[in-house]
């Protein structure tokens, strides 16, 4: 499975995500062990925890910019992060190599997209601080890309292995 080009973004992704509804994406095709991958996460314990946003800011790369939310430093989803890293372990899946930046894509923008407009929306929601949410489960998406743009179709949800807990 680690081998498979179609299965590298899986860790990538799934690394980033915490417990909460944002995007997981599993690609690749048929036959590349995406549905074992998908299969082996019920082994992470999901403990329900508060996460709160931290700042903005901007990756850039080759297809524009990622506005995104950071999420600050907390214990649960660094034990969620590392139990799902020692899950994919176990499927072969190679652990990134880059640190654990939880966040929350925002927006994104396409190569081209006006300096001035994307910094005065960095400075402009700078502190950006919405109230704490609950978390208590995570979603796992597959995308479908295509030149209409993507369509992402939930495949699993991770819940505490214990109701109520």
């Amino acid at each position: 499975i680690a081998d498979s080009a179609a299965m590298h973004p899986v860790l990538q992704i799934i690394a980033r995500v915490g417990p909460s509804d944002a995007n997981v994406l599993i690609t690749g095709e048929n036959g590349t062990g995406k549905g074992v991958v998908a299969q082996a996460l019920h082994a992470v314990d999901v403990k329900p925890m508060q996460l709160h946003v931290s700042g903005v800011g901007r990756f850039r790369g080759r297809q524009g910019s990622i506005l995104w939310a950071g999420l600050a430093e907390s214990a649960p989803l660094q034990d969620l992060f590392d139990a799902v890293t020692a899950v994919l372990d176990t499927q072969g899946v190679a652990p990134d190599p880059r640190r654990f930046r939880p966040h929350l894509t925002l927006a994104r923008s396409r190569p081209g997209a006006p300096e001035p407009l994307l910094r005065d929306w960095l400075g402009a929601f700078r502190n950006l601080a919405p109230p704490p949410w609950s978390v208590d489960r995570f979603l796992l998406y597959e995308s479908f890309l295509s030149k209409q743009g993507a369509r992402h179709v939930v495949r699993d949800t991770y819940r505490p292995a214990t109701p109520g807990c």
